[in-house]
């Protein structure tokens, strides 16, 4: 499997009739390939949408977008909000859950960690035996490494059920010394964090 994260910017405003014209449109894209989520986020560059979309490989991905290429159905008619666009591929860890529809809560964080090459798989490695006890604590909905797009990247989400719940885990990890795992940290570069929200068309939310 792979999964690909779309980021668009929008101009101010454009996050509520983006998020509505997704639930208008989307019964015409679904049938081909589910969404995984939509989010809008809270915290970092604000006016912007994130989406999610799993798929069984590149391949499928490409035959799928050059079958649903065909506005009005699909894609949305969002050019009076778009600013920017960007798209990331991501191979999961095989320790990522399934990109199924849940209700974990009002709040998700994405993490971008950038490394040098060689640090994504090193994380990875590390995490595989830290990974058990984090998830007591919140879902993780993903993680994986970045393929095509920004290279040498991790990325994963997390949902917490509201701002109070993060802060609970977050003291929690940070009093334990247990997360994150120590494997990789001598390739990281930087680290990127964003709060996001569930949009009402969103399967995880």
């Amino acid at each position: 499997m792979i999964a690909e994260l779309r980021t668009y910017l929008l101009r101010p405003g454009g996050v509520p009739p983006t998020e509505d014209l997704f639930g208008k449109h989307l019964h015409h894209r679904t049938p081909m390939s589910p969404l995984a989520g939509l989010w809008h986020t809270l915290t970092g560059q604000l006016n912007t949408v994130m989406h999610l979309w799993p798929y069984d490989d590149i391949q499928q991905r490409t035959e799928i977008r050059d079958a649903m290429m065909r506005p009005p159905l699909w894609p949305p008619p969002l050019r009076p909000y778009l600013l920017e666009m960007d798209s990331v591929i991501l191979l999961p860890a095989p320790y990522s859950p399934p990109l199924a529809p849940a209700r974990h809560g009002a709040l998700y964080e994405f993490y971008v960690d950038s490394y040098l090459p060689g640090g994504p798989a090193a994380c990875r490695d590390a995490w595989a035996s830290a990974i058990d006890a984090r998830v007591k604590l919140s879902p993780l909905v993903f993680c994986g490494a970045s393929e095509f797009g920004r290279l040498n990247q991790w990325v994963s989400i997390w949902a917490y059920r509201d701002h109070a719940h993060r802060d609970e885990v977050q003291a929690r990890v940070a009093r334990d010394g247990t997360w994150p795992p120590e494997g990789g940290l001598e390739f990281l570069l930087k680290q990127e964090s964003t709060l996001a929200a569930p949009a009402a068309c969103s399967p995880l939310n």
